[in-house]
This record gives structure tokens, sequence and C-alpha cells, in this order.
């Protein structure tokens, strides 16, 4: 029997290594493309639900305040969760008598220039306030 027959038959050729070693590389390039895209969907979603959050807060102080909010628009910047966000109410008459439309868009800071928190808006509510209370 041949010794030197024994030992090459159990080692690994040098092409065997290269194709391991490229399907590995290829299997790793797809676990860290999926782990990038884990993570940036997890960050949109805090986003939006920080955002959520914020719009129902604002909505919830308009039904709860003693008396009707004005009709119009009501901009304001506000802390939240270590970031900055920009609130916008926009309160405006139903064809129901006694009853508001009340809808709130909140987007994060800072803005892009010239566009209108609508467009950049990363959440948008829309609710209803009593008048005659």
């Amino acid at each position: 029997m041949n010794a030197g027959f024994g030992r090459r038959d159990a080692a690994f050729t040098l092409l065997e290594v290269l194709v391991a070693l490229a399907i590995f590389a290829t299997v790793a390039a797809v676990v860290l493309t999926a782990a990038g895209r884990s993570l940036n969907n997890a960050a949109r979603l805090e986003e939006v639900t920080f955002a959520g959050w914020i719009a129902d807060n604002r909505l919830t102080e308009l039904q709860l305040t003693p008396s009707a909010p004005a009709i119009g628009r009501q901009d304001a910047e506000l802390d939240y969760a270590g970031r900055r966000w920009a609130l916008r109410s926009e309160v405006e008459e139903t064809e129901e008598p006694g009853l508001l439309r009340v809808t709130v868009w909140v987007a994060t800071l800072p803005a892009e220039a010239g566009v209108p928190i609508e467009e950049r808006a990363v959440t948008q509510l829309t609710g209803f306030v009593e008048t005659g209370r």
C-alpha cells in the first residue's frame, strides 16, 4: 500500500478550498446585506412610531382642552426621544355642527429648504374635536 496515496486522498485540493471560500463569501455578503436592511427598517419603524405618538399626543391635547381650538394652522417644534421634530396642526370646520376636523403632520428636523411639512411628514393623523362643551 502506498502511504503517499492515503495522505493525498485525505487532503483538500486548492480548487476545493477556493470553491468553499467563494461560497462562504457569497453567503456572508447576503447575510450582511440582510442585516443592513434590517437595521434600516428598525430605524424607520422607530421614527414612524415616535412620530405617531407625537401626533396622537397633539390630537389628544386639542380634544381635552376646555375650549375649542381656533380654526387655522399652528406650527411648533419640539424635542422628543432625543430628536427634533416639526409639528403642524390644522383645524377646519366640518359639515357637522359642533365638530372640527384636526389634521396633524409630524416631520423630523432639520427640514429640507422649501419642502412643506405635508410632503416630508413621517406621519399624518386626522381626528375630530367637539366644539360644544
